[in-house]
């Protein structure tokens, strides 16, 4: 008995110091990888990275030893590594500040060992010109070389190059050719640019048909405003037919995909009742996702729920005026013109000073509201340099079609400020504002016709200008008319 204890424990002795000479799982692969191993190296790297190896063991964590095992694998020519390794040098997910000349250092081995995504990176590189010299000739030749190796990022990027005539001369036919065969391999932003090619016109004329199937295809692929370009389609009946229930779910998708237009133009939808029952609370849910993700529309639209009283009642303090301002900053005019309405609502110093920063800002972006609001500021100013500025924008905005500036501008001439009194050309403006459907430039030229100011007097045209004017909701219109009318009875 007391000799098989005994050997029993010299077994378990021996056992015990026998175990203790086994390298782990990963000790293996590790000095396989010192062999020259690459599959090793990165397998190694990985167990040491995440703590547990491929079949189920814990593994000390040690990120020296990860980092040291796939620069080894990247040397032993194991392109993907050296392209994991020039992604991990973009610091997408830490937070981390790029290093962007190491990760095009190893960008460049990949694509030296024709693995097509590095080459798609590294031309990328170049053609940001960040920290690196910028070089378009050389971020095309690896967009090519990226599309020759079938990575389909690497021709759209490539056909973008020669649409837009950067680093190359432009040239659609070249660049549809390069987005078909991103399109071919599947790349959702080749296939959407095709069909918004047809949908310009930029190849041979419009074809919405054609636009029509591109878009598709880029939104079966799961590209987020492709599913926006393809509902606009549906929303305009671009060659199909209207139809805002499919319009409504392709917003739906796409804002799904974190597509902040696809979500603002849904919240709209929600909001006018297109394509489903008018729901605020559900246009105030995408309005709010899409300015949140910075689309100046979704901001602008939101903002006009708030200031409506439409967001939801949860007791939250609904501020419009924020939405504006950050419609404002994000670009949108009509969100710049509204914060300065806000503040000319302020009759002080400081609040029309800032009404004119925001009409400017609105006016500098092409927005003719913008600019006939900063003609007013200006006119109200009644400085001569200021009226001067005020007539000229009146002039661009009445040029647009703006009846508001029209309107404007036949006053100044009525008047006489900054130019010389003209009632004729006065006339001519409250004429032209009338057309477009201002009640008060109506009621105006009825007057200047019904007294002869303008020159001869005509009965006939004034009563017309005034039941014009009063069938548009002006009150002095329609006092106008019915006095007219009874002088008429009278005089008969």
């Amino acid at each position: 008995m007391k000799r098989w204890l005994n050997a029993c424990s010299y077994l378990f002795i021996t056992s015990f110091f026998l175990n203790g000479c086994f390298d782990s799982h990963t000790e293996v692969l590790e000095k396989k990888c010192y062999e020259g191993d690459s599959a090793a190296c990165s397998q190694a790297a990985h167990n040491y990275f995440i703590g547990i190896d491929e079949n189920g063991d814990k593994v000390t964590v040690s990120s020296d030893k990860s980092s040291t095992l796939y620069v080894i694998a990247c040397e032993l020519k194991d392109a993907r590594v050296c392209d994991q390794i020039g992604r991990d040098f973009l610091h997408f997910d830490s937070g981390l500040n790029p290093d962007l000349v190491s990760a095009l250092e190893y960008f460049d081995k990949a694509c030296a060992l024709d693995y097509a995504p590095s080459c798609t990176h590294l031309a990328g590189l170049y053609a940001q010109g960040k920290e690196i010299r910028r070089n378009l000739k050389k971020a095309k030749k690896y967009f090519d070389k990226g599309c020759t190796l079938s990575d389909g990022l690497g021709c759209f990027y490539a056909g973008l190059m020669h649409e837009k005539g950067e680093g190359v001369k432009k040239n659609y036919k070249t660049a549809f050719d390069y987005y078909s065969k991103g399109c071919s391999l599947d790349d959702a932003q080749s296939c959407t640019n095709i069909g918004a090619m047809y949908y310009s016109g930029l190849l041979s004329g419009k074809d919405y048909v054609k636009a029509n199937e591109f878009f598709s295809i880029g939104c079966h692929l799961n590209l987020g405003y492709a599913c926006a370009n393809l509902a606009n389609l549906y929303i305009n009946g671009y060659g199909v037919d209207v139809d805002y229930k499919q319009a409504l779910s392709l917003y739906d998708k796409g804002c799904s995909l974190n597509d902040s237009r696809s979500c603002s133009n849904l919240g709209i939808m929600y909001e006018k009742g297109m394509g489903a029952e008018l729901d605020y609370t559900l246009a105030y849910k995408f309005l709010e996702k899409a300015c949140k993700s910075n689309d100046g529309n979704g901001c602008l639209e939101l903002g006009i729920l708030q200031s409506r009283g439409l967001g939801p009642d949860d007791g939250a303090q609904n501020n419009s005026i924020v939405s504006f301002e950050k419609g404002c900053n994000l670009g949108n005019t009509n969100a710049c013109t509204n914060m300065g309405l806000y503040y000319a609502d302020d009759k002080s110093t400081e609040g029309v000073d800032k009404a004119r920063r925001y009409f400017e800002k609105s006016c500098n972006g092409k927005n003719i509201k913008g600019c006939t609001n900063l003609g007013v500021i200006y006119q109200n100013s009644q400085d001569r340099a200021n009226l001067k500025k005020a007539f000229n924008l009146y002039k661009y905005s009445c040029s647009l079609g703006d009846a508001t500036a029209c309107s404007n501008l036949a006053i100044m001439y009525a008047y006489g400020q900054y130019v010389k009194q003209n009632f004729t050309r006065s006339q001519e403006l409250f004429n032209q504002a009338c057309d477009y459907g201002h009640n008060e430039s109506c009621n105006f030229s009825g007057l200047l016709l019904k007294d002869g100011i303008s020159g001869k007097a005509d009965q006939k045209k004034a009563t017309d200008f005034f039941e014009k004017a009063c069938k548009l909701g002006s009150q002095d219109g329609c006092r106008n008319l019915q006095s007219i009318s009874s002088k008429v009875v009278h005089d008969e």
